[in-house]
């Protein structure tokens, strides 16, 4: 095998470990460590909610007022949101004149982490959760998202984000939702749980780890300094908080680029995150985030080879990789065709979250973090 050849292989095995190879591997191993699910709390504990806000002022009252009708003690619940400077009403409507529910209001816009960490100066309950403006939470939620801290080697419970498809786009970005949520459960199953979803998540109070001004995966940043102080992170498949999926690709695709942005500045603040020996997730984290970001550049590097290999083989897997690739671009521009054929809207998600992964390493070296995150 020649060194282009060898380099096409290298490539390839990258986005294959990525999205097929480690799933497969946790999903085998997570068989073989399922753990009991606590039972029900004796007493349940005093918990807070916290929400971070800007420009929120459509819907951050009635976001409110559905976690204060959650099924939870109303005298241990709390919710605290933080206007994070918003140019509209956003701190009078979500003040819905419910004495559990106080609203601090920033006087600029210095991002969600920011928020979070001015909020958690104020929080006093054992327990606190995280939830966005734009989601719902399901019957039970709290409790569900709750429950697993009987146990009291877990530090964190990530709860299970559901996307709606409401715009009829097809089920790519719903399949990616699925497996991600799959990937978590298994993983937290073997103690290897590194990362939540922001819109539903909840540790214990005092293991809160202020993050740095601008820091844009706060969703990532806890849970992992949650693991790095000897805890764990469990997942409730019974704390779900609804979404709606994007109105068009176009959405999603800077929502994900600010994502992934968030994971190359992550690396950069917490450098230990590389080395085996200081992250206790090491593999894991490598496995489900690094070769992620590191997936669409091997992409590329397959195209490449093939272009310039002589040999008649690879010059039909560039093709079929272009084919491939082109029916992906033909769905985005097509949302029909993706409604017609799920493998349409499956390929398209696909390249959309890989280009997405390519720009996110410029992103976060050009642009301002704080601008990296918004919460639409």
């Amino acid at each position: 095998m020649n060194a282009t050849a060898l380099a096409f292989w290298i490539c390839v095995a990258v986005p294959v470990y990525a999205y097929l190879g480690y799933p497969l591997l946790v999903r085998f191993l997570a068989r073989t460590r399922e753990r009991a699910i606590p039972g029900p709390a004796e007493a349940w504990p005093d918990i807070t909610v916290v929400i971070a806000a800007h420009n929120e002022e459509a819907r951050i009252s009635g976001r409110v007022r559905d976690i204060l009708a959650q099924d939870y003690p109303p005298d241990r619940l709390q919710v605290i949101v933080v206007d994070d400077g918003s140019s509209d009403a956003t701190a009078q409507a979500a003040d819905v004149g419910d004495p559990r529910c106080r609203v601090i209001r920033l006087a600029r816009n210095g991002g969600k982490a920011l928020a979070l960490d001015t909020a958690l100066r104020s929080v006093a309950t054992p327990i606190t959760a995280f939830a966005d403006a734009r989601q719902r939470f399901a019957p039970g939620t709290l409790r569900a998202l709750v429950q697993p801290f009987s146990d009291p080697q877990v530090g964190a419970v990530a709860g299970e984000l559901r996307i709606r498809d409401e715009h009829g786009g097809g089920s790519g970005l719903g399949l990616y939702a699925r497996i991600e949520s799959r990937l978590r459960h298994d993983e937290s199953a073997f103690g290897w749980l590194h990362g939540v979803s922001g819109a539903i998540h909840a540790l214990r109070t005092p293991l809160f780890a202020t993050m740095p001004a601008g820091t844009i995966l706060d969703d990532m940043w806890l849970p992992l300094h949650v693991v790095f102080a000897g805890k764990r992170v469990a997942m409730s498949d019974r704390a779900i908080a609804w979404d709606s999926a994007p109105a068009h690709h176009g959405e999603e695709f800077r929502r994900k680029v600010r994502t992934l942005a968030g994971n190359w500045q992550l690396i950069a603040r917490l450098p230990r995150l590389l080395l085996p020996w200081r992250n206790p997730v090491w593999f894991a984290w490598y496995s489900h985030k690094l070769s992620r970001l590191l997936a669409p550049w091997a992409m590329v590097g397959a195209l490449l080879a093939c272009m310039l290999s002589p040999d008649s083989m690879y010059r039909a897997l560039l093709l079929t990789q272009c084919l491939g690739y082109g029916f992906a671009m033909l769905a985005i521009a097509w949302p029909g065709m993706a409604r017609r054929l799920p493998l349409a809207a499956t390929a398209a998600t696909f390249l959309m979250l890989n280009a997405a992964s390519l720009l996110s390493l410029p992103a976060a070296l050009s642009r301002d973090s704080r601008q990296l995150w918004r919460p639409h």
